[in-house]
């Protein structure tokens, strides 16, 4: 069954440009969708690099990954690989993006602490 009180992403924009239409009467329904999906594609592109940033959208939020989080899904990379749930090259992919940001915010800890020693 569908909630039929959901708003789709196209009618949300859509009325978010109508609404300020006058304030910005230079840019059209398409360079309105361009401007409010940037910042999403910009986080999908920062998370997809591999390198798993902290990445801050000011006045909303920050996204970031978790160190036991991180440990969290590289178990459960494991076990569906073991079940042959994922391929190999997904598995290792995903497997050394998730030990990089593992090793790396190891290594921050282990800088940390020794500055404080």
């Amino acid at each position: 069954m569908v909630n039929s009180n959901k708003i789709s992403n196209q009618d949300l924009i859509e009325e978010f440009y109508d609404k300020h239409l006058s304030k910005y009467p230079e840019l059209t329904l398409e360079e309105m969708k361009e401007i409010c999906h940037a910042p999403w594609r910009f986080l999908k592109q920062e998370m997809e690099s591999g390198e798993l940033p902290e990445v801050r959208f000011k006045y909303f939020g920050t996204f970031k990954v978790y160190p036991g989080r991180a440990e969290y899904q590289l178990k459960n990379l494991k076990e569906r690989f073991k079940f042959h749930k994922i391929g190999p090259k997904q598995y290792f992919q995903l497997k050394k993006m998730i030990e990089n940001f593992l090793k790396k915010h190891n290594d921050i800890q282990t800088n940390n602490n020794t500055h404080m020693e």
